[in-house]
C-alpha cells in the first residue's frame, strides 16, 4: 500500500491520521537525538602536575559525617574536569556511592567558582577556573549512612573504616597512578589505627602519611578505633599482622587457637604462593553488630567487618574463621595478578568481568585448600564444605540456559543496586537465574577439575600448587599490578602440564550443560550419593538457621514459620504451583510445622503426595505435591579404590 493510500484510507474511514514513514501530521517535527556532550577526556599515562593534599575529618563519628578539604594544583585557565571515583581496579563490586557525597563548594584564590555536573557522566564535575590560578580548593562531605537500608555502615560511635575512594574527586584525563597525593586525616581524640599506607606521623589527632600515588592511597584503607589490637602472624621475611577492633576492650581478645592457626595458614600461603606482593599485609576486622556490610580486598590489606562474636562464640563461627583469609589470597589472585579487561586505568572505566570465574573462583579454591591445610578446618569439616557446594548445584537447572561466563556478568547486571553483596539482589528463581555467587561456586568447581587432572595424569608429580608458584608468585616483592588474558592463562598451565587447555576452559566456561562440573569431585576420589537421613552438619545448618531444607525432595525451602523462602525451579513443588513469598498453613490437614512436613514426605511413599495449605497475602489455596521418592539429602562418598586426591590436595605441606 502507498503512503498516499493509506492516508486516504484513513479519511474515509473517518480515523484521525498518523504521520507515515516521518511524516507529521501536524507539522510539528518529529523529535531527533540530540547531540552527547563532549567526552571527558580519556586516561592517558602521563604524571599530573603537582600533588593533590587531601585532608580528612573523621571526628564526627556519632553521625557519620566526613569532612573533606582537597586542594588540586592547576596551570593556567581551563577547565578542569573532576572525578568522583565509581569503579575499584580488579574489583567487581558495583560502584561507588555517589549520593552520599554532599555539600560541595570550589574556590579558586578565595573566590567561589561554579561547578557542574556532567550531563551524561553524573560522577563527573566541570570547572572553569580562571586565569592565573595556581590551585582549586574544594570542600565537601562523605555521608557515612547511619544503617544498612542505606548503605554500609563504615563509621559507629566506636571504630570506623576509611576508604580513600569515597573521600577523593581526582583529575580526569590522567592514569590514577601517574596522580600522586598527599594524604592525612584526622580522628576522634585517643583513637588508634592501622594501614598499608606508609610513613604515617602523627600530631595529636591528625595522621599524616608520606606522598602516595592515587591508586595506591585507594588500595589502601584506614581502619581506626575507640579499642584496637594487632597480632603479629609472620614477622618474615614479610611482616603479615591481625588486626581487630571491637566495640569494647574485651571483645578485642582471639583466641590463641585462631591465631596459631592464622599463623599456620600464612605459612601455608608462602608456601603455596612463594614470591610476596606485599611490603606488610594486614588482615583487618571489625568485630561488631552495628558494622558494615564491609568485604573489600587489597595488595596490602583486607576489609572484613564481622559479628561480634566472630572470635567467642567458637561452636557458632570458628567454621567461618578463614573468613578474611579470602582477602589474602586476593593479594596474589585479582590485585597483583589482575584479569587485563578487570584493569582499567583510572576509577571511572567500568571493568570487563570476562575472567571473574578466576579472580574469585580460584580465590574461593585456594581459600578452602588452605583453611584445611592450616588445620581452620579439619578434613572433615572441609570435606562436607565440598559436599555442600556439589550439592548445591547438582540441583541448578539455571545451568541449562546459562554459561558460567554469563552468570559472572550477573555483578555488572545488578549495576547499582546496593547491598548487593555477598549473595546478590534477591532473585524469585536463584536456581533458574543464577548469581554472582554461582558463578564463584562454579568457578571453584572448574579449579578443583583441573588440579585433579594435573595430579591424574602426571601421576601425582605436578598439581595446581605448581600453577600457583609459576602464575602468581613471578616477580616477588613487586607492588605493581601484572594484567593477564585468556591466553596467558593457557599458556601457564601448559607449563605445568601440556593438554588442550584452551578447549576444556571453553567447555565449561562458554558452554551450557544440564549438569555440573563434578568431575573434580569425582577424580578426587568422592561421589555424591543420597540416604533419607540428614548429615550432623545439615542438622546444624537447619537448627542454625531455623530453616528447613527440602530442595532435594519437595524443591523448596521455608522458615521456621511455614514461609516459603525458595522454590526450586522445575521441582515438584514448582510443578504444584508453589512460589518464594507464599506461607504453608496446613500439611496433609495439620497445622505446619517442619517435623509434621518431612513425616509427610515419608508417608507420601504410599500416597505419592503432600496436600498443602496455602497462603499468599490475602489468597489460599490448596496444593497437591506430586512425590513419592522420600526424604533425601546429599552425602559425600569414598568411591572404593580410587585414589583419594582430594585428601591430597587438603593435606598441609611440610
Amino acid at each position: 500500500m502507498t503512503k498516499a493510500l493509506a492516508a486516504g484510507l484513513l479519511i474515509v474511514l473517518g480515523l484521525p491520521t498518523l504521520a507515515v514513514a516521518g511524516a507529521p501530521s501536524d507539522g510539528w517535527p518529529l523529535p531527533k537525538a540530540v547531540a552527547p556532550p563532549p567526552a571527558i577526556a580519556a586516561p592517558r599515562d602521563a604524571a599530573y602536575p603537582g600533588v593533590i593534599r587531601l585532608d580528612v575529618d573523621a571526628t564526627d563519628v556519632a553521625r557519620g559525617i566526613h569532612r573533606i578539604h582537597e586542594t588540586v594544583p592547576v596551570q593556567g585557565a581551563r577547565r578542569l574536569t573532576l572525578l568522583f571515583p565509581q569503579w575499584i581496579p580488579g574489583d567487581p563490586v558495583p560502584p561507588n556511592a555517589l549520593d552520599q557525597l554532599a555539600g560541595l563548594v570550589v574556590k579558586a584564590a578565595g573566590a567561589t567558582l561554579k561547578w557542574r555536573r556532567d550531563p551524561a557522566e553524573p560522577a563527573a564535575f566541570h570547572i572553569d577556573v580562571p586565569a592565573g590560578a595556581k590551585a582549586v580548593d574544594l570542600d565537601f562531605q562523605f555521608l557515612v549512612p547511619a544503617d544498612d537500608h542505606a548503605g554500609p555502615v563504615l563509621t559507629t560511635p566506636t571504630m570506623l573504616d576509611l576508604q580513600w575512594q569515597s573521600h577523593v574527586l581526582y583529575p580526569a584525563g590522567y592514569y590514577a597512578r601517574r596522580i600522586m597525593v598527599d594524604p592525612a586525616v584526622t580522628l576522634p581524640a585517643d583513637w588508634t589505627f592501622a594501614s598499608s599506607l606508609e610513613g604515617a606521623r602523627r600530631s595529636g589527632d591528625v595522621v599524616r602519611f608520606a606522598p602516595v600515588s592515587l591508586d595506591a592511597l585507594v588500595d589502601s584503607p584506614v581502619m581506626a578505633a575507640r579499642w584496637l589490637a594487632h597480632y603479629s602472624l609472620s614477622e618474615g621475611p614479610v611482616p603479615v599482622r591481625l588486626d581487630v577492633a571491637a566495640d569494647t576492650e574485651a571483645g578485642l581478645a582471639v583466641p590463641d587457637e585462631a591465631i596459631d592457626r592464622y599463623r599456620r595458614e600464612v605459612e601455608q600461603a608462602d608456601k603455596l604462593f612463594g614470591g610476596r606482593h606485599y611490603s606488610h599485609y594486614d588482615l583487618m576486622v571489625w568485630l561488631s553488630n552495628d558494622f558494615g556490610p564491609s568485604y573489600f580486598e587489597q595488595r596490602q590489606s583486607g576489609e572484613n567487618a564481622l559479628p561480634a562474636e566472630f572470635f567467642s562464640n567458637r561452636d557458632r563461627f570458628s567454621s567461618r574463621w578463614g573468613v578474611p583469609f579470602h582477602g589474602y589470597v586476593h593479594s596474589w589472585n585479582g590485585v597483583f595478578r589482575v584479569p587485563a579487561p578487570m584493569w582499567p586505568a583510572n576509577f571511572n572505566t567500568p571493568p570487563q568481568d570476562a575472567l571473574l570465574w578466576v579472580f574469585e573462583g580460584l580465590t574461593m579454591y585456594w581459600n578452602d585448600v588452605l583453611d584445611s591445610r592450616s588445620g581452620l578446618k579439619t578434613l572433615p569439616e572441609a570435606l562436607a564444605s565440598w559436599e555442600k557446594l556439589a550439592a548445591d548445584f547438582s540441583a541448578r537447572p539455571g545451568l541449562q540456559w546459562r554459561t558460567l561466563q554469563d552468570a559472572s556478568d550477573e555483578v555488572l547486571i545488578q549495576h547499582g543496586n546496593a547491598n548487593i553483596w555477598p549473595e546478590g539482589r534477591l532473585q524469585s528463581w536463584p536456581d533458574w537465574q543464577l548469581g554472582v555467587i554461582d558463578a564463584y561456586m562454579q568457578g571453584e568447581l572448574v579449579w578443583l577439575d583441573i588440579d585433579t587432572l594435573i595430579r591424574e595424569r602426571s601421576g601425582g608429580r605436578k598439581s595446581l600448587d605448581d600453577f600457583a608458584r609459576g602464575f602468581f608468585g613471578v616477580r616477588d616483592g613487586s607492588l605493581a599490578a601484572a594484567p593477564y588474558t585468556f591466553e596467558d592463562l593457557v599458556a601457564s598451565l601448559n607449563t605445568v602440564l601440556p593438554y588442550d587447555w584452551e578447549a576444556f576452559l571453553r567447555a565449561r566456561v562458554d558452554s551450557v550443560g544440564a549438569n555440573p562440573d563434578l568431575d573434580g569431585i569425582t577424580r578426587g576420589g568422592y561421589r555424591l550419593g543420597w540416604t533419607d537421613q540428614p548429615s550432623s552438619q545439615q542438622v546444624s545448618a537447619e537448627q542454625r538457621k531455623g530453616t528447613a531444607d527440602l530442595r532435594f525432595s519437595l524443591g523448596m525451602t521455608l522458615d521456621k514459620d511455614g514461609a516459603v523462602t525458595a522454590v526450586v525451579w522445575g521441582g515438584p513443588a514448582w510443578r504444584a504451583g508453589l512460589a518464594a513469598g507464599a506461607k504453608v498453613q496446613s500439611v496433609n490437614g495439620a497445622a505446619y510445622g517442619a517435623e509434621a512436613l518431612k513425616t509427610a514426605i515419608i508417608a507420601a511413599r504410599d500416597s505419592g503426595k503432600v496436600d498443602l495449605q496455602v497462603a499468599r497475602g490475602v489468597t489460599t489455596q490448596s496444593l497437591a505435591v506430586a512425590w513419592d521418592g522420600g526424604l533425601r539429602y546429599p552425602h559425600l562418598e569414598r568411591i572404593p579404590g580410587a585414589a583419594a586426591l582430594l585428601d591430597d590436595i587438603l593435606a598441609p605441606r611440610p
